[in-house]
């Protein structure tokens, strides 16, 4: 269940409306919604509230600065990730099946890649959409498709992409890899939308789709997804498998 969308401008009624309409839920400018989990609309944009995220601040999806932004201008650094993808001579499309912040499609937008990004949920699907409205950059996202999908319900059209990346959630991790929120609230996000996945179960599906390479993401101590891994790039703490 979508929670209430709380607007704090009486000129942004209509836009509030439209937005919570879109996610299924109702607009309100009460202020009972402050303890509870709410989407928040003000001249920032669009943010997510939930009382129970150690961070106090709204999570909001910002690619002009901080950690997203910083890796974009570093995308030529990014040895492992495109090590993982192997060289072309031509742009890849790419299926990216977690959007999720978007940070690794941003990357690959960066090498000049098409991406299709699916993200399932429909509170992040929507912060992504109006994060990249405010972005001060828009030509990176040119090549970009994102849509609001189950990736295991989309493979009848995957016979078009190059690659398919797969970068399912990590399984619970100590609190100083949640220093910064953000991966807490997308566990938060997830939690109301009621959305559960078997990264495992979605891997065979995904695997089953027609393309000549799928590369999937993991930290660098977990197992494998299968067996018939045909190789591996791995740094520090994340490892890329490479299924052909």
């Amino acid at each position: 269940m979508i929670p209430p969308l709380v607007y704090t401008q009486i000129n942004q009624q209509e836009l509030a409306k439209e937005v919570a309409r879109n996610l299924g839920t109702t607009a309100i400018t009460s202020e009972q919604m402050i303890g509870q989990p709410h989407l928040n609309l003000s001249e920032d944009g669009l943010s997510f509230f939930h009382p129970e995220a150690r961070s106090k601040n709204k999570f909001k999806i910002d690619f002009n600065s901080g950690s997203t932004g910083w890796r974009i201008k570093r995308a030529d650094h990014e040895k492992l990730i495109k090590k993982a993808l192997g060289k072309s001579e031509h742009p890849l499309n790419i299926l990216d099946c977690t959007a999720g912040m978007l940070q690794d499609a941003l990357l690959f937008l960066t090498l000049g890649h098409q991406v299709t990004a699916l993200e399932q949920s429909e509170i992040l699907f929507h912060l992504l959409r109006d994060g990249i409205s405010r972005s001060k950059d828009q030509r990176i996202f040119e090549k970009l498709d994102l849509i609001h999908a189950n990736a295991c319900s989309y493979d009848v059209q995957a016979k078009n992409f190059d690659v398919i990346y797969f970068d399912p959630m990590y399984p619970p991790a100590k609190k100083k890899a949640l220093s910064s929120g953000q991966l807490e609230y997308i566990s938060k996000i997830l939690e109301i939308e009621s959305l559960k996945n078997n990264a495992i179960k979605d891997f065979e599906i995904l695997q089953l789709m027609p393309v000549r390479k799928m590369v999937v993401k993991r930290p660098i101590k977990a197992e494998p997804f299968s067996l018939q891994t045909n190789y591996q790039v791995s740094g520090k703490t994340t490892r890329f498998d490479v299924y052909l």
